[in-house]
């Protein structure tokens, strides 16, 4: 299957994530107050960072091993590992709940969310290590209804109860929770079934440890660089959780956007590239991630700077009052600092993937870790909210650059100097067509400003070639 068709594919899911995450700022910063909204942003971190660091090296390494399982006709003693590894790594996840809710559970709007956490944990992990097993497998059909699903539900019955029943922080995880645990029946009895007459062993499962947690500590280092500064704000400023509330709406209509489409072609296009190393080794990889590479450009470099561009009417179009003006002010670098998350997480670590060499890249990513932490202690009481945008930048190009210089002793990972550079020009087109545009205000001016960048966008990248964009429309054509 090509990238394009994998993208189409999977274009669905992507457009769900989208409206979810858009759609929570929108809902949830006009129902909820700004430290109600601040404490939905720092639990919600909690959860991915107890996930990340018990749960997710099994989802790693599902879909690591599936293509090997698959060739030597044992997917179920495949699936079958997983699910004996699933139950022993939820009671290190259930010990980390508990331990959160000790040291919160004398501030009840914390520990209110906590029930729903603990309920979300198995439920998401059941969920979760399906969908590796289908994106594996090719299985894009299956894998776009489930994600899908879950995230819409997901999002709306949070945004009924908060809107409804006023339950503040605590609302989106039972939305999240209910629509988790209906497609977790649905999956976990497929991976039962997939399981069957398989059986798993010592030498498999300490395999599977060796890839995955590796992964795990990798992506808990990753949260760590991508949200820490959350809880440092919340410990460093006066009225925290209200300026949580203010930085979470910025990164969640800019950061997510940029991350959403670079999450969109890795999700079509890391198959690929997975599928070519295992043929052809490491030259095989190269070839296909090119392509890879080309599209992460070209989707989100205009995706960054189109957000800085049209920063003022997006925040008044998606963000309500009480954290409007300050979400505004960081949007523009929260967008490119989301742009080096993509190429970061989804592209540059690839190549540690590839080679089976995650305990590396869990080394490596100590650096910009501390690097993050250091520069939140210092600028945050200085900058206030820009202390810790600043932070995450430095810390976001220090880990491009360790992991492009270092992964290449593994998978040489194309570079596209000229295509960077011509997709960059296009982008720049925007500008002053965008700079023309009368200042209208809200959606009015976000639909005016985003159309007329797109068109620029779109007609540069043609003249340009950006990307490869005149094979993409010549090949559409025939």
């Amino acid at each position: 299957m090509s990238l394009s068709r994998h993208l189409a594919g999977y274009l669905p899911v992507n457009l769900a994530s989208g409206l979810a995450s858009f759609g929570a700022v929108y809902v949830f910063t006009r129902v909820m107050n700004a430290a109600e909204y601040g404490v939905y942003a720092l639990m919600l971190w909690t959860m991915a960072v107890i996930h990340t660091v018990s749960l997710t090296w099994v989802e790693a390494a599902a879909y690591r091993f599936t293509a090997e399982a698959e060739a030597k006709g044992d997917l179920a003693g495949h699936y079958r590992t997983a699910i004996s590894l699933m139950l022993k790594s939820l009671l290190v996840a259930f010990a980390l709940a508990a331990c959160v809710w000790l040291a919160l559970r004398g501030k009840p709007v914390y520990a209110d969310t906590l029930p729903w956490i603990a309920a979300l944990l198995p439920l998401n992990m059941v969920v979760q290590v399906s969908l590796q097993a289908h994106k594996a497998g090719l299985r894009v059909g299956r894998y776009a209804f489930t994600e899908t699903f879950r995230l819409l539900m997901g999002f709306a019955l949070g945004a009924l109860i908060a809107w409804q029943l006023k339950l503040g922080a605590a609302s989106p995880f039972i939305g999240l929770a209910i629509a988790a645990g209906l497609m977790a029946l649905r999956e976990g009895a497929w991976l039962i079934g997939a399981a069957k007459g398989g059986a798993t062993n010592a030498a498999r499962q300490k395999a599977w440890a060796g890839y995955g947690l590796p992964v795990a500590a990798a992506l808990g280092l990753d949260l760590v660089v991508s949200g820490i500064d959350r809880p440092m704000i919340a410990a460093l400023m006066e009225n925290g959780e209200a300026a949580v509330g203010a930085y979470a709406a910025g990164y969640g209509v800019a950061d997510k956007t940029v991350l959403l489409l670079c999450a969109w072609a890795a999700m079509a296009g890391g198959p690929l590239v997975m599928a070519a190393y295992e043929r052809g080794g490491r030259n095989a990889a190269a070839i296909e991630a090119r392509g890879l590479v080309r599209t992460l450009l070209f989707i989100g470099v205009p995706a960054a700077a189109g957000i800085a561009l049209v920063a003022r009417p997006l925040g008044e179009a998606m963000i309500g009052e009480a954290v409007r003006d300050q979400a505004i002010a960081i949007m523009p670098w929260i967008a490119a600092s989301g742009l080096l998350n993509g190429l970061m997480i989804h592209y540059f670590a690839e190549a540690f993937q590839l080679a089976r060499r995650t305990q590396e890249r869990a080394m490596l990513m100590l650096v910009p870790a501390a690097v993050n932490v250091a520069l939140n202690f210092l600028l945050i009481p200085m900058l206030g909210l820009m202390g810790a945008v600043v932070a995450t930048l430095i810390c976001y190009v220090t880990g491009v650059l360790l992991l492009a210089v270092a992964g290449r002793r593994h998978v040489a990972l194309p570079l596209p100097v000229m295509d960077a550079a011509r997709i960059g020009l296009a982008a720049a087109a925007m500008w002053p067509v965008i700079a023309l545009m009368p200042a209208l205000g809200g959606w009015p001016e976000l639909i005016l400003k985003a159309g007329a960048g797109v068109i620029a966008y779109g007609a540069a990248a043609l003249v340009l070639d950006a990307g490869g964009a005149r094979a993409f429309m010549q090949n559409r054509r025939g």
